[in-house]
């Protein structure tokens, strides 16, 4: 089959968890199939970020969101009452370039990851296939109780719009899927019946890599996109509150937050026994260099893929 593939980000690097599982999936799907990607992307896209997907991909178009677009799109969203993020992601070239590959391509299926893509998709009589990935609106209600005063009311807003979306979406695709049965169980009215899981995995590759011999630098790692609300919420519950405790135990273990775009209420948390990296090449590296693995997450959605990657 030729099927579109289309994202709402460049799934190169894989350091948030929908650009892995898009990479991943296209990775698989295009052994037996003709993949042609049309995806959006804040900023320009390297050569090197090309060079990773495109062995993958009959063809490759990204689509520049620029950031006055996006500010003219949330104003528009004020008052339309859709999702904050539908109306963020939303282009108008995005759906012309998926229309035009339709009829080029003679493509077969449309699979498009996430509902934040619904108004980029064109009226076509090519089957379109839906990867809810996470049951959105429910992760966003599990952020409420995390957020200050004044992002509540707004997190409120944004998880009963995504909830009343996520189901007037769905009559046009032919199919969809989610990432787990919570997410499947949580998505609104009679979703779960007709939704199809499609678990994430960790591919054998993961355990080819030389784990380094000697005794372990770190007793605690805690690893994922640092940039993500609910990881930062879980790094700072261990070091702010768990910390202590061991401590008072005199255990005094030594801790490793890994992984990409810490902020700097993060950063500022840096001591001689706590590590905060950023970015690192190869997680397993540090995964594999550590005594215990925790994640104490409050909130968020899906599957945690630092989770079947510390079980591996």
């Amino acid at each position: 089959m030729r099927i579109l593939v289309a994202l709402s980000r460049f799934p190169w690097p894989t350091d948030k968890g929908d650009k892995l599982r898009a990479f991943e999936q296209i990775k698989g799907l295009s052994v037996n199939h003709e993949i042609h990607l049309v995806c959006l992307n804040e900023s320009e896209v390297s050569e090197e970020q090309l060079q990773n997907v495109s062995p993958f991909c009959a063809s490759v178009q990204v689509i520049q969101l620029p950031k006055m677009n996006i500010f003219l799109n949330l104003i528009r969203g004020i008052f339309n009452f859709l999702p904050m993020q539908v109306n963020y992601f939303r282009s108008r070239k995005m759906k012309s370039a998926i229309q035009q590959t339709c009829t080029e391509k003679s493509i077969d299926i449309i699979y498009v990851q996430l509902v934040r893509l619904g108004l980029n998709l064109p009226k076509t009589k090519v089957p379109m296939f839906l990867d809810y990935m996470d049951c959105l609106s429910n992760g966003m209600a599990n952020r409420i109780p995390f957020s200050n005063i004044f992002e509540k009311p707004l997190m409120g807003m944004e998880a009963m719009r995504l909830r009343r979306y996520e189901k007037n979406i769905e009559h046009l695709f032919k199919g969809t899927s989610v990432i787990s049965g919570a997410d499947a169980s949580a998505l609104p009215g009679e979703l779960e019946q007709r939704v199809k899981i499609i678990p994430n995995g960790v591919g054998p590759h993961f355990f080819t890599w030389e784990k380094k011999p000697g005794q372990a630098e770190f007793d605690i790692i805690f690893t994922g996109n640092m940039g993500y609300r609910p990881n930062i919420l879980a790094a700072s519950q261990l070091i702010d509150f768990i910390l202590p405790q061991l401590n008072l135990k005199g255990l005094n273990p030594k801790i490793c937050i890994a992984g990409a775009n810490p902020p700097l209420e993060l950063k500022d948390k840096r001591k001689k026994r706590i590590i905060v990296t950023g970015w690192v090449n190869d997680l397993r590296d540090y995964i594999g260099n550590s005594r215990l693995y925790v994640a104490p997450m409050v909130s968020g959605s899906g599957l945690q893929n630092k989770l079947l990657e510390a079980m591996a």
